[in-house]
């Protein structure tokens, strides 16, 4: 472990894995530090989906800046693999979300997203079988997919490494150091590195770190579950990822004979971010299997063949806080933690655009500052501009 950086980043997920890049990529010399290993937390368990509809248009802006990441990886970062995917995604709608769903795309293509409004016989094409009972118009991104989470962590960590960056794994961060006002380094159970400036980027562990420099930061654990479903023989696997908000759960092929599959509601809030999430909760798979079969029927004929819990910070308004905690807290100590379970897709943009906000006073590649962390103390939740309600209930 290293005595001194420029730069201390806290957590070897996806988030801290693109900052550390793009970091070292700009000849800062940077350390991570992660408790456990690359991935091990919220990335390892996230369901991996590329696409781009948000109903905040800074989060497509992201996640769209974020997608040549996915499709040139060789080309713009040249170690390891993402194991993107493309299946396109399909966002479902009711009479309710519809609306909001059109005006939605509509500022998606503006931005260049090659994305359309769907009809129900065209989603009935793109998911051959479906019910589409109370659907009424779809999101449709044939160019998206998913990818994977951990590979694509692992190697923003190797790219760092060949330009300088050290990582520091299953070391524990104790406690930020500061000193008049300013944060000079990070305590850790294997010893103390001397830095001006700390990102904490440690998911769900992240208030706790941040409480030890005085600040408190409204991130708390959020849990939810995942399971994989076996497809009936013979049946393809080729459907697009489907987000179903009317009918609360997603799903995605996984491979050649998986289904991917989670619920938007019944997650757990609050408690240890130290508890246990090896195994989902008794009820899940039942309820997963009941709504997957209620949108596809044909899944009836598929067999279960594993599920797992997963825990990311969530915020109350469900969205990232990014950048410098300012006038709350030491000058120096910086945040990239509370995605709330949709941090994956747009983590290669907003290593980026921190970075620029960290070295040049203002983010370029996507203006980030409204997920600032003043917003939290100024009462200022973010919504989308044409807003479906929470994911997550």
């Amino acid at each position: 472990m290293p005595a001194t950086a420029d730069v201390v980043v806290v957590g070897a997920g996806v988030q801290g894995a693109s900052l550390a890049y793009h970091l070292a990529k700009r000849g800062k010399r940077v350390a991570v530090v992660e408790r456990s290993g690359i991935a091990a937390g919220a990335t390892g368990r996230s369901s991996g989906f590329v696409r781009m509809h948000y109903d905040l248009a800074v989060e497509a802006a992201l996640a769209w800046a974020s997608f040549p990441h996915f499709t040139n990886w060789a080309e713009l970062v040249g170690v390891g693999d993402p194991g993107f995917v493309r299946t396109g995604f399909l966002q479902l709608a009711d009479e309710h979300d519809a609306p909001a769903l059109r005006a939605n795309v509509g500022e998606q293509l503006a931005l260049g997203i090659r994305t359309s409004v769907v009809s129900p016989a065209e989603i009935a094409e793109l998911v051959p079988g479906i019910v589409l009972d109370g659907i009424v118009a779809g999101a449709y991104e044939p160019l998206s997919g998913y990818a994977d989470p951990s590979g694509t962590a692992a190697g923003f960590i190797a790219a760092a490494s060949q330009l300088g960056a050290t990582l520091s794994a299953g070391v524990r961060a104790t406690a930020i150091r500061t000193e008049a006002g300013r944060v000079t380094g990070l305590a850790t159970d294997a010893g103390d590195i001397a830095a001006p400036v700390v990102v904490v980027a440690a998911g769900a562990w992240s208030a706790v770190l941040a409480a030890t420099a005085g600040v408190t930061v409204p991130v708390e654990p959020w849990r939810h579950d995942t399971a994989y479903f076996g497809l009936p023989p013979a049946h393809p696997s080729s459907i697009p990822v489907v987000l179903d908000r009317p009918g609360a759960v997603y799903f995605r092929p996984e491979g050649r004979d998986l289904l991917l599959v989670g619920l938007e509601t019944h997650n757990q809030l609050g408690g240890s971010p130290d508890l246990p999430v090896d195994v989902a909760d008794p009820t899940f798979v039942e309820e997963a299997a009941e709504r997957l079969c209620r949108r596809v029927p044909w899944m009836a004929l598929g067999d279960v063949r594993t599920a797992h819990g997963g825990q990311d910070g969530i915020t109350p308004d469900q969205r990232a806080i990014l950048g410098p905690v300012g006038s709350a807290g030491p000058e120096g100590l910086w945040l990239a933690c509370g995605f709330s379970g949709t941090g994956f897709k747009t983590a290669p943009a907003i290593g980026a655009s921190m970075t620029e906000w960290m070295l040049d006073g203002h983010p370029a590649t996507v203006d980030i500052t409204p997920f600032s962390f003043a917003r939290i103390a100024e009462g200022r939740p973010l919504e989308g501009e044409h807003p479906y309600g929470p994911l997550w209930n």
